[in-house]
């Protein structure tokens, strides 16, 4: 049902809007870009952050806020493949897309199936994509460059300064690591030094927990003394199940912005429940 009521009020506003629109795939990256346009575009989402983006399948109202929009920003990683595989090309949309996983391939973390994509939770790599980002919407939006340089600017001031803000928040440590129940949060353990000790469900797409891993976390937790399981909020309910069959406290982490007004705060958001593990 949110899924129809997100893509309707896309296409009535792409209908009926005075802006041009930008549609990001992924909440995360249409928080970002909100930042970046300012005023000068309506910025439209596709998949609600209640939603698995890496099984999205798009809807033929979907279809059409694309080829209306005046620039697409998309994840890649193979999180928001179906963009072009099931929206763009086999429609021959003309929209420009940008893939944010191409401008920052060196920066991605490698894993064996591939590059992690959830690379939105580390703000300093998300600067690194502003280059390719203003230089997109310059091309859709000429009159606009000098404004989303100087946004970008301003923006990337900002990042660094979160960057700052979330690095303080996690400085007082008593675990020696955090125990997670799904990926997602590689980048940001990364950046900031925190130990993943064990992951239960190591595959995004993987519907089913193991006894196997249940019982590694466990002995895991065990050992490091760790009190907390952290848990995707799109994972609220399996996750919580096996925290308390764990014997565990569960910790909330909302990865994907569901409960976010903009970028900073979902990222202030991770590193709270990151300190609420570590304690």
């Amino acid at each position: 049902m949110w899924k129809r009521l997100s893509a309707l009020l896309l296409v009535l506003g792409l209908a009926f809007g005075q802006k041009p629109t930008a549609v990001a795939t992924i909440q995360p990256h249409a928080l970002f870009l909100r930042s970046l346009v300012g005023d000068r575009m309506e910025v439209g989402l596709l998949v609600p952050p209640s939603t698995n983006p890496h099984v999205f399948d798009p809807s033929p109202s979907q279809v059409q806020a694309v080829a209306r929009a005046r620039l697409v920003v998309a994840n890649g990683a193979k999180l928001d493949d179906w963009i072009l595989d099931k929206v763009v090309r086999p429609n021959s949309l003309k929209t420009p897309v940008v893939v944010l996983a191409e401008a920052l391939e060196a920066g991605l973390i490698k894993t064996p199936t591939g590059p992690d994509p959830h690379f939105w939770l580390d703000p300093l790599l998300m600067a690194k994509s502003l280059p390719s980002l203003v230089e997109a919407l310059s091309q859709v939006d000429s009159a606009g460059g000098a404004v989303y340089r100087a946004r970008a600017a301003r923006l990337e001031a900002e990042l660094a300064r979160l960057d700052r803000e979330v690095a303080g928040l996690l400085q007082t440590r008593k675990a020696p690591g955090v125990l997670t129940f799904r990926n997602p949060l590689r980048y940001f353990a990364a950046r900031y030094g925190v130990r993943v000790l064990y992951n239960i469900v190591p595959n995004p797409e993987a519907p089913d927990v193991s006894a196997k891993a249940v019982a590694e976390a466990q002995r895991v937790a065990k050992e490091a003394g760790v009190r907390h399981l952290l848990i995707p909020l799109a994972a609220k309910e399996q996750g919580v199940a096996v925290a308390r069959n764990l014997g565990l406290e569960p910790v909330l982490v909302d990865v994907l912005g569901e409960g976010a007004r903009d970028y900073p705060t979902l990222l202030r958001g991770v590193a709270e429940a990151f300190a609420q593990s570590l304690r």
